[in-house]
């Protein structure tokens, strides 16, 4: 198995929701890990490679991709799937002994990919979907350490199902739990897919565990452009898994789906036009904008992680949340509007108020204030 033993694992703990607000408590990787492999401690998600399977599951789990590696590419087997043009195609794990189609299954396709199937994201899963039949070999699955991640599979399974049902498409999924021996001919075997390999170089260095090429080193010269990255990348952890769902799901929306679930959000009048939601928002899909005097809040939410952030943030309790039939989870929305005036103390803007104070100078208190407590302090008489 590719990753076996955390081999080419990488983890971003930057990205963990954990990092972003302690009162996330997001656990997805670690309740789900077979190798218990994943520890949560003081809000940063660490890996003890000795004990990681390499099913790949937490690539697939984390809703904000905390999890990567650069030999893993998904997207090649939407590719390779788009090649052999089958219109059933079976998917091996990279544990299979046996990926291999039988003689009376040579019209179909076959696929293994190096890691558990449930390393296959949800979005891919949709996107595979509209292009063949999809026959999952679990046949193998009941003896595998890794067993327990067949649940999380078909998690994600039935919901690129809902989704290709939502968008006007009739789903074929297949769990093929009992196979009969098949016949090892080359011709009938599973094409490998789902590593990043351009040349046979790149596969050498891959087998024997070298590195890429080496980032540049930064010079105190250079050092204020990549501080300008982060600033610019901060605050949108959307996976890449869900930023292609959102294109292959508009080119193929056909009208007379069911609509599926997805989150929704209501603000209500005590929104005080603070900020907090939208900053915390990992993916952006909640965002504020200000045009004319008027603030308005849009929210995506097929770009929603579902994380509760922006209702844990606000100091007002003004967000509900919940989960509605969305006919097109991908258009933006708006969900709030009032007029709004620069702050007169920081001059950041604020809902229209009889002092024109923002929710944080409100609350702050005024010099005079201070000075009047210093002065209680200092010049207090001890008892």
């Amino acid at each position: 198995m590719l990753f076996t033993k955390g081999s080419h694992v990488q983890v971003e703990t930057n990205r963990c929701l954990n990092q972003q607000h302690n009162g996330v408590e997001c656990s997805h990787c670690v309740s789900h890990c077979p190798g218990q492999a994943l520890i949560l401690y003081n809000h940063q998600i660490f890996l003890d490679k000795e004990k990681c399977l390499g099913c790949g599951l937490c690539f697939s789990d984390c809703p904000t991709q905390v999890f990567g590696s650069q030999q893993w590419d998904e997207t090649t087997i939407i590719t390779e799937v788009k090649d052999q043009g089958a219109r059933a195609t079976q998917f091996f794990c990279g544990y299979h002994e046996t990926p291999f189609l039988s003689k009376e299954e040579k019209e179909k396709g076959a696929v293994q990919i190096p890691t558990c199937l449930s390393s296959v994201s949800r979005g891919t899963w949709y996107e595979l979907g509209l292009q063949t039949a999809v026959e999952l070999r679990l046949d193998e699955c009941h003896e595998c350490p890794m067993k327990n991640c067949v649940d999380r599979m078909k998690l994600s399974v039935e919901t690129a199902m809902e989704w290709l049902s939502a968008s006007g498409h009739t789903p074929d999924f297949i769990y093929v739990d009992t196979a009969g021996k098949a016949q090892k001919k080359k011709k009938l075997q599973a094409v490998s897919s789902g590593l990043k390999i351009t040349s046979r170089r790149d596969l050498f260095l891959s087998l024997v565990g070298r590195r890429q090429k080496a980032e540049p080193e930064i010079t105190a010269k250079d050092s204020a452009a990549p501080e300008e990255m982060k600033v610019k990348k901060r605050g949108n952890y959307l996976p890449d898994w869900q930023k292609r769902l959102e294109d292959s799901y508009l080119n193929h929306f056909r009208q007379g789906g069911i609509p599926a679930f997805w989150p929704t959000i209501q603000m209500s009048t005590g929104c005080v036009n603070c900020g907090m939601c939208s900053r915390y928002c990992p993916t952006q899909a909640l965002r504020i904008t200000v045009e004319d005097k008027q603030c308005t809040h849009l929210f995506t939410s097929g770009h929603c992680l579902d994380c509760w952030m922006c209702m844990l943030s606000c100091p007002t309790q003004s967000i509900t949340r919940d989960r509605h039939p969305i006919t097109n989870p991908f258009e933006v929305k708006n969900i709030y509007k009032a007029p709004v005036a620069e702050c007169n103390r920081c001059g950041a803007y604020t809902l229209v108020n009889e002092q024109n104070l923002c929710y944080w100078c409100e609350k702050q208190p005024t010099e005079v204030d201070l000075l009047s407590d210093v002065r209680k302090r200092l010049f207090e008489k001890k008892e």
